[in-house]
């Protein structure tokens, strides 16, 4: 067999062929070098009084209101599919729906997790 080839790659480092041996990278003590990823982030999270992000319930109400005007306005299903088309206006409640409901149970499971568990997700 023949020795792996390397090809430097920027940085410094190299790229050994398939053939080579795989050698672990040395590893960077906890906190020294890290990533942003691994930054604190609960500092960006705005959080309400009670421990509820914000955003979550922003999007708690405006899911409650598309979910009734949505039940308001099913009368007007019948007449809306007649103007435009029975597809469209499927696809278009739909969408409207699971947004609402997307939207709903995000906020309720993070305002119910807050209130019953002292934590929001």
């Amino acid at each position: 067999m023949t020795a792996p080839t390397s090809s430097s790659v920027p940085g410094g480092a190299h790229r050994l062929d398939a053939d080579a041996p795989t050698t672990e990278l040395p590893r960077t003590p906890s906190g020294a070098g890290g990533s942003p990823a691994d930054a604190d982030t609960s500092a960006a999270q705005d959080d309400a009084p009670g421990g509820v992000p914000v955003l979550k319930v922003v999007l708690f109400l405006v899911g409650c209101v598309l979910l009734v005007l949505a039940a308001v306005n099913l009368s007007n299903l019948g007449e809306w599919s007649e103007r435009w088309g029975v597809i469209p206006v499927f696809l278009v409640f739909f969408l409207v729906m699971s947004i609402a409901g997307r939207w709903f149970w995000a906020g309720a499971d993070a305002i119910l997790g807050a209130l019953m568990w002292g934590k929001a997700k």
